[in-house]
């Protein structure tokens, strides 16, 4: 572990909370229920089509946890992305409703496909965000359920349990002609791991529980059902359970599909809830397995996450794509790319072609041998898995497009084999993530967790 922290790099001050042990945690939940009106359009496949009915709702569920002065409010969104501007600014508002700064307010997404278009314009090839539904529904919904948290805050204590789940796969699908395509690979990198968690107040109720679980929400394919997809089934169950609101939180899940009986990481609405029952039986069987309830201690750390880019495309290349897709027939991801090519051409007009970062600003959060780590990236497994391996943590769960979203984040190995989450990295930006940048992640939060 020395010999790999020696070689980080955090460019930012570190910060971290600390608390009198004597001082009990406290826990506050609320829901409010965010479905969109029908005949939206979707954020993911086929988002031309309108929505036509409510399958499950979808919901903002808030965890505030207090310790002393240390406060912090874990929300999950039970919708496809949140791009950084809109996301930056629905942490702000929050955290002032609710007294503690932005960075304390950790906002994760499901990313169900059967939901509203979230993400910022140019985030993605979809429909143009909607914003009458942020302003409307997302935004004050969100409010007032991280206000509602914080009202009755109640001493707790807090159990935990882990299990293996075959609720996802990988998605990357190795051909016979080395292609990838989007489909099953049964060999590929999977998180199995599935982590509940469960809040109990003084008088042994249970008061919230996380659950914790790692597969995109895409099983209900090209469907025109509103729906959580597949984690509403788990969340679901383990909320009858334990009579207790529950937080979905999604892991690393940038190559992880749902297990789907169709062999494929998409199908129909049906299939999605045959993986969600699956997901179900197996949060059960966590909840059930959890032993004694203990006092644990809330703990936080704030710094900077510093991901070096790779050179930037040479500018004759840039210009001879950019001439050859202005004359071609227009497609899906056509405009977008013709975007990048002119900002790369840009970039070499302006001198500004050197090394070049991407820096985002980290809050991980505590609480006993639980560690969160928001990633605000699509980010494939094997990362979830490493931190896991490398963590001094009992229960380690970086939480995948949390607190913003900006690309697909493969692994170094899977950027040279290509693929549908390498063509969306490389078209993210100007600049895309260096093919090591997987390492300087995984070593930049460990370093951040050796603060706590």
């Amino acid at each position: 572990m020395k010999q790999i922290l020696f070689f980080l790099s955090l460019s930012a001050l570190l910060f971290s909370t600390s608390v009198n042990a004597d001082d009990p945690l406290k826990a506050g939940v609320a829901r409010e229920i965010i479905t969109p009106k029908l005949g939206g359009l979707f954020m993911g496949y086929s988002s031309d089509k309108p929505s036509t009915s409510v399958h499950d709702d979808l919901t903002v569920t808030a965890l505030a946890l207090e310790q002393g002065q240390t406060k912090v409010v874990l929300m999950s969104v039970t919708v496809c992305l949140l791009g950084n501007e809109l996301c930056a600014k629905l942490r702000t508002v929050c955290g002032e409703a609710v007294g503690v700064p932005a960075a304390n307010v950790i906002i994760a997404v499901s990313h169900t496909h059967s939901g509203p278009v979230t993400s910022d314009s140019g985030d993605a090839a979809y429909s143009d965000r909607d914003n009458d539904y942020c302003t409307e529904i997302l935004f004050p919904k969100c409010i007032a359920a991280a206000k509602a948290s914080v009202k009755d805050m109640k001493p707790v204590t807090v159990g935990t349990a882990a299990t293996e789940t075959r609720a996802g796969v990988n998605r990357r699908q190795l051909l016979p002609d080395n292609r990838v395509i989007l489909g099953q690979n049964p060999w590929g990198p999977y998180d199995s791991t599935m982590t509940v968690i469960s809040f109990k107040s003084a008088d042994g109720k249970p008061l919230a529980n996380i659950l914790h679980c790692t597969a995109h929400c895409t099983g209900a394919g090209s469907n025109t059902e509103v729906s959580r997809d597949w984690s509403g089934v788990p969340t679901d169950r383990l909320e009858k359970e334990s009579g207790a609101p529950t937080l979905f939180f999604n892991g690393l899940f940038g190559d992880v599909g749902p297990r789907l009986s169709n062999g494929r990481s998409t199908g129909n609405i049906e299939l999605a809830m045959e993986v969600g029952e699956i997901a179900a039986a197996d949060a059960s069987r966590a909840y059930k397995s959890i032993g004694a309830y203990q006092n644990e201690t809330l703990a936080v750390v704030t710094g900077e996450v510093r991901l070096p880019h790779a050179p930037i495309k040479a500018l004759e290349v840039a210009q001879k794509e950019l001439a050859e897709l202005e004359a071609a027939k227009p497609g899906r991801w056509s405009a977008r790319n013709i975007n990048i090519l002119k900002k790369i051409v840009e970039a070499h007009a302006k001198g500004e072609t050197g090394d070049s970062y991407f820096t985002y600003g980290q809050t991980l959060v505590k609480v006993g041998p639980i560690v969160f780590i928001p990633v605000p990236f699509e980010t494939s497994c094997e990362m979830s898995l490493r931190l896991r391996t490398y963590s001094k943590f009992g229960h380690t769960l970086p939480l995948g497009c949390t607190n913003g979203y900006n690309s697909y984040f493969p692994t170094q190995e899977q950027i040279c084999r290509g693929g549908y989450e390498i063509e969306r990295l490389t078209w993210a930006a100007p600049r895309r993530l260096a093919d090591n940048a997987d390492w300087h992640l995984i070593n930049q939060n460990l370093q951040l967790m050796e603060k706590f």
